[in-house]
């Protein structure tokens, strides 16, 4: 008796488990007509073009983020030189605000300034306008003049090198004003060479200095070369040209001469020519003549 009592409570206790379980089922079987759909968001398309002659970055870390919260970027992606930057995100996230977004761009592997570029929101494709990639620098503000007539002179070449090596090249604009970019990564200690080409408008300017450290101002006063009677204006045709002190090949080197740099020549003997040559002493900010002899192949009449 004791034995199908219990058995009935248990047939009980299963029924009720059974009942339970088969009404949860009813109660959470989906209905297809009450699931939403999702909301797919608009997108657009933020590209970014880099412009960088001299350096070469092993790769580029680039941050999207609005412009009065800095530190809660929307996105931050990795690229390496080659790839196109381009990053996708979705279009109502950016700030409405003008100029509301910023893009930072994070050269890596160098002493490199990393760059900004402000935004606004906008549908389907943003251009950035390219960055420019340069190294962490000193700067000179450099002005080039003619030194007779105090006039700017325009378009000049300037390129700075040391122990060989060229730090940096640059052009002055229509007003003889550039500003010289020089990496701090050369030997902060010692002398750079300084080279202006002003395409045969004046002698090439060539001096030696110690950069100073962050923002400076140069001035820079071109003159022509002030011819004797008899003497004519030659030009260097190559570089590292022997411009020695006597006509026999073995005769002491006084200077080597580049392309560009200018002579003042009175005598033709031959396949050599003797004149004389302008050097700019910096110390005493002036300029000094020296004679000696170049072969006729190095140079040509102006």
């Amino acid at each position: 008796m004791v034995n199908l009592f219990n058995k009935s409570k248990i047939f009980i206790f299963l029924l009720l488990v059974y009942t339970n379980c088969f009404a949860q089922q009813e109660t959470f079987q989906p209905d297809s007509t009450n699931i939403a759909k999702g909301v797919e968001a608009n997108l657009v398309t933020i590209k970014a073009e880099i412009k960088s002659a001299t350096v070469s970055p092993t790769a580029y870390r680039l941050s999207l983020y609005p412009r009065n919260r800095p530190a809660e970027p929307y996105i931050t992606k990795l690229f390496f030189p080659g790839e196109k930057l381009e990053i996708v995100i979705p279009e109502n996230i950016l700030n409405p605000d003008s100029l509301g977004n910023v893009a930072k761009l994070e050269p890596l592997g160098g002493d490199y300034n990393v760059q900004y570029r402000m935004f606004n929101g906008g549908k389907s494709k943003i251009d950035l306008h390219p960055f420019i990639v340069t190294y962490v620098s000193d700067i000179i503000k450099l002005n080039i003049v003619d030194q007779a007539t105090g006039e700017p002179v325009s378009f000049g070449k300037i390129r700075i090198t040391q122990s060989g090596d060229v730090l940096t090249t640059t052009m002055t604009d229509s007003m003889g004003y550039t500003r010289v970019r020089v990496p701090v990564s050369r030997k902060i200690e010692d002398e750079v060479i300084m080279l202006i080409n002003t395409n045969g408008l004046f002698p090439i300017w060539t001096e030696s200095f110690i950069v100073p450290k962050g923002l400076s101002e140069k001035t820079v006063k071109l003159s022509k070369l002030n011819l004797l009677k008899g003497e004519s204006i030659y030009s260097v045709i190559t570089d590292l040209a022997p411009f020695r002190k006597g006509p026999e090949n073995g005769s002491d080197v006084l200077f080597l001469l580049n392309e560009g740099e200018q002579l003042a020549i009175s005598k033709v003997a031959g396949d050599r020519l003797y004149g004389r040559v302008r050097i700019y002493l910096e110390k005493q900010k002036s300029y000094n003549y020296s004679s000696g002899w170049i072969l006729s192949k190095n140079v040509y009449l102006e």
